[in-house]
């Protein structure tokens, strides 16, 4: 279990991410909007007044350019893994966070020990667009008989005195009128991971105590229910009203997988550590944290849900890059026979409506490259072959952003695989070195090698 400062350390020991003085002038969410567009490293803001900041510490650079980290590097360090971990590793690591039997969790004393008099000395930023103060990426837990339910949260600081949230709705379904509930912010990167996979797969009713994060992150209990014991800042409330009448503009990426819902709360008391740094995301901005976070959840899922369809493992991994705003699924896989593609894809829809298109390519393809997985519906897929609409009227996907009408449209999966019932003589061979120029051009080549190769001997020898 890393907790988030010691997180923060060690993306700063590999050189991914800047420490500056909060800007006088420019809102804390346009510089991090920016530094994401730019794929820039994570930013932590130093404040005279309230709480550090910390963001793009969940998210990574646009993996359409050249860099050499991946979108996924920063996270994987968060759950104990190296960087460059196959990205593979880091699905199935996310997926052990989940319901899990056998788990033994374990408890800690809570670091935040220094009560708060009031949430707004705090300082959260004020995003450009924000009347109030906001709290992003952090995670509520609800204690029921079953034991106590993560889930993400965000919202606003309405008052010292009251917040405006925004959570799932099955965390509403657990509480009762003034029911108490508590919001952890900063916590462990693997309890964040684990609040937005409950959330993308619809198991918030499953307690926490008995899912794989409780195995390496301890817990303490509070108010309203089991938290991490490494949290930065814990603000316990109860439910002031169900049905508030504010509305936000935006959403984060996990409500375009399961409903919200708005709830008020009363602040009951909020504690912090000594030094508290809270992560908080531009919400709505491309390659955003909470992206970032839903979709290699999603993909976690995914990439479990179809590999234990068949009792076997032909998928060789599932990707939704933030890139594309989780509008698009790539996926890799052996094609086990004819119509398999076909099959694959609409198990995908099933299981998730976050997207509208499943790319398919060959199981040899990296998910690192994504330049390669695109050059492959170049070269593989004819588009009056291999491009298969559905009926226009398929349920719609709730992410695409060129879909605001809520109306239904057709899906789409295109085939970027070699199809097993091609003759050898269709398929294009895989081009290496030696077939890339004329013979002619390889003989100059090797001619001029191998001459300079015997001078330099040569010297050598008349050196000695």
């Amino acid at each position: 279990m890393i907790p988030f400062a010691q997180y923060l350390r060690g993306l700063a020991g590999d050189d991914d991410l800047v420490t500056l003085d909060e800007p006088a002038d420019v809102p804390v969410d346009v510089v991090a909007a920016e530094a994401l567009r730019a794929s820039g490293p994570a930013l932590r803001y130093e404040r005279a007044d309230g709480v550090d900041l910390a963001s793009g510490t969940f998210s990574g650079p646009d993996q359409m350019r050249h860099r050499d980290s991946y979108p996924w590097s920063r996270l994987a360090l968060g759950l104990g893994l190296d960087p460059d971990a196959p990205f593979v590793t880091l699905l199935e690591t996310i997926t052990a966070l989940g319901p899990a039997a056998g788990v033994e969790p374990t408890y800690a004393g809570q670091a935040a020990a220094r009560t708060v008099d009031a949430v707004q000395e705090l300082h959260l930023p004020r995003g450009t667009d924000d009347v109030w103060p906001s709290l992003t990426l952090g995670i509520v837990s609800v204690s029921t008989a079953d034991g106590s339910h993560w889930a993400p949260i965000y919202g606003s600081v309405i008052s010292d005195d009251t917040l405006g949230v925004y959570t799932p709705a099955a965390v509403s379904s657990l509480l009762d009128d003034g029911g108490t509930l508590s919001i952890a912010l900063g916590v462990p990167p693997a309890a964040l991971t684990t609040a937005y996979l409950l959330a993308v797969t619809g198991r918030i009713e499953h307690p926490v105590q008995d899912c794989g994060v409780a195995d390496n992150v301890p817990l303490v209990p509070t108010n309203g229910g089991l938290v991490p014991s490494a949290t930065e800042l814990v603000i316990e409330t109860t439910v002031e009203d169900r049905h508030p009448d504010f509305q936000s503009d935006r959403q984060e990426a996990w409500e375009h997988v399961v409903a919200s819902t708005p709830l008020a709360l009363s602040i009951e008391r909020v504690i912090a550590t000594d030094d508290p740094v809270l992560p908080f995301a531009p919400v709505g901005r491309p390659l955003a944290d909470d992206v970032q976070l839903t979709g290699v959840s999603a993909a976690a899922s995914l990439y479990h849900r179809v590999n234990d369809y068949w009792g076997i493992s032909p998928v060789e991994w599932v990707l939704l890059p933030a890139e594309t705003e989780l509008g698009i699924c790539f996926v890799a896989t052996d094609v086990l026979y004819a119509g398999f593609e076909w099959q694959l894809a609409n198990i995908l829809f099933t299981f998730s409506s976050l997207f509208d298109t499943v790319v398919i390519v060959d199981e040899d393809v990296s998910p690192r490259d994504l330049g390669r997985v695109l050059g492959d519906i170049w070269v593989k897929a004819h588009p009056s072959r291999d491009w298969v609409f559905s009926e226009s009227a398929a349920p719609a996907a709730k992410r695409p952003r060129y879909r605001q009408d809520g109306e239904t449209g057709s899906r789409l999966y295109v085939n970027a695989a070699w199809d097993p019932r091609w003759e050898d003589s269709y398929i294009a061979p895989r081009v290496a070195f030696e077939q890339s120029f004329p013979e002619s051009v390889r003989d100059v080549a090797r001619q001029a090698w191998n001459s300079r190769h015997d001078a330099e001997s040569d010297d050598e020898r008349d050196e000695s």
